[in-house]
């Protein structure tokens, strides 16, 4: 895509963001170097978005809803980025709010999940990757589970993954079990073929997957448990129970709740993992809400080569709440956090601004992680809610 926008430089490749309904380019250089090119304003606050980089095309999930609220409009809008930025049919309307989106691997449908209610939809692609036809339309637990937060190809199959978070107990009711379900989809027909839920799926709580580029393995980040585990995987199917699993936070015995893990990246070489520690827990301080002690940093895992066990070789922090999305960008050279909300924090000298905004890490041949900059977003009283490179693509 470098190629096709006389707004690039050389050595520049597209980076997106989202902040509200503002869907926003920026040009991201090898040196880690971010500046804004274009902005498109959505049918509204954008949730997710899914990159065809083949055909220079950004399937956009909106939604009036939130973390805390269904909305009652939710759309999915198609963008052109091969250029100027534009709208190429008018937006869809989708049953609920979306969470997450992603291209089947031969490009031909477009897959996509929502967590209130449990759902999956599944839209047929035309030959330029417009939006032809929803395919199917399926809600319940028994086939889609607690809470799903991710919908993936599964590699080497016409399956999908379908990553289901479960929810903790409340006062008001009993734990939701989370579950990885495998889902064949043929015709008008979602077919559950596989469920990994271990111990029942209590106590299991996955939000993000990511497969091996070369390796039969899989790893899951645990978002309730602040783990990773990884898994085999035989001829598409799961194993039942992770071969291991390992503890994201460096102070397990005090957590600042919500405490959570997060985003997923793996290396395109195979030989790394990255994955989020997030909190944005403030308590008062004076006038000000400052964090209140929760980690925000990203894990960085070596995977071993012969094993595909994950070991934890560095913990970098980052100077800001809740990184909600990273990406992997310039080849695996840069990785960019997006810190959700600008924040306060007390200092031995006193309380520090945190904007919200893009963390941006060299990525060195160890896999280890250099701070390079810190580029500020004026979010207003919105969040920084999505993000993805140019090179991201779930095909």
């Amino acid at each position: 895509m470098a190629g096709t926008s006389p707004s690039l430089a050389e050595g520049e490749e597209y980076f997106f963001a989202a902040v509200g309904d503002r869907l926003i380019r920026y040009a991201l250089d090898a040196d880690g170097r971010m500046r804004e090119i274009a902005a498109l304003a959505m049918p509204c606050n954008v949730q997710y978005a899914c990159l065809d980089p083949a055909r220079a095309l950004l399937y956009v999930a909106c939604s009036n809803g939130g973390v805390d609220s269904r909305g009652d409009r939710h759309w999915l809008a198609l963008v052109a980025v091969d250029g100027a930025m534009r709208m190429l049919m008018d937006p869809i309307a989708l049953p609920h709010r979306p969470i997450h989106a992603a291209l089947d691997l031969a490009g031909h449908r477009l897959l996509i999940a929502y967590n209130l209610p449990a759902a999956v939809t599944v839209h047929a692609l035309d030959g330029e990757g417009r939006v032809d036809r929803c395919i199917g339309h399926w809600e319940g637990a028994d086939l889609v589970g607690w809470f799903p937060h991710q919908i993936l190809p599964v590699p080497g199959s016409d399956e999908v993954l379908l990553t289901c978070r479960g929810d903790d107990a409340t006062a008001e009711r009993a734990e939701n079990p989370g579950s990885l379900r495998v889902l064949r989809i043929e015709q008008d027909q979602a077919r559950l073929v596989q469920v990994v839920s271990p111990r029942g799926g209590f106590g299991f709580g996955p939000r993000n997957c990511a497969f091996h580029p070369t390796a039969p393995w899989m790893y899951a980040v645990l978002e309730r448990q602040n783990a990773l585990a990884m898994f085999h995987v035989c001829k598409g199917r799961i194993a039942a129970q992770p071969a291991c699993t390992v503890g994201m936070l460096q102070h397990p015995e005090r957590i600042h709740r919500p405490q959570l893990a997060g985003a997923l990246e793996l290396h395109p070489n195979g030989r790394f993992a990255y994955a989020v520690n997030r909190s944005h827990a403030v308590v008062p301080d004076g006038p000000h809400m400052v964090w209140a002690g929760g980690e925000n940093s990203i894990v960085v895992f070596r995977l071993d080569a012969r094993t595909g066990e994950p070991v934890r070789i560095q913990t970098t922090p980052l100077h800001g709440l809740h990184a909600r999305c990273i990406a992997i960008a310039q080849g695996g050279r840069l990785l960019v956090a997006a810190l959700r909300q600008a924040s306060q924090r007390r200092t031995d000298t006193g309380v520090e601004d945190c904007p919200a905004g893009f963390s941006i890490f060299r990525i060195g041949h160890d896999g280890c992680l250099a701070l390079l900059d810190h580029v500020a977003v004026p979010v207003g009283t919105g969040q920084l809610f999505w993000a993805g490179s140019g090179q991201d693509g779930e095909r």
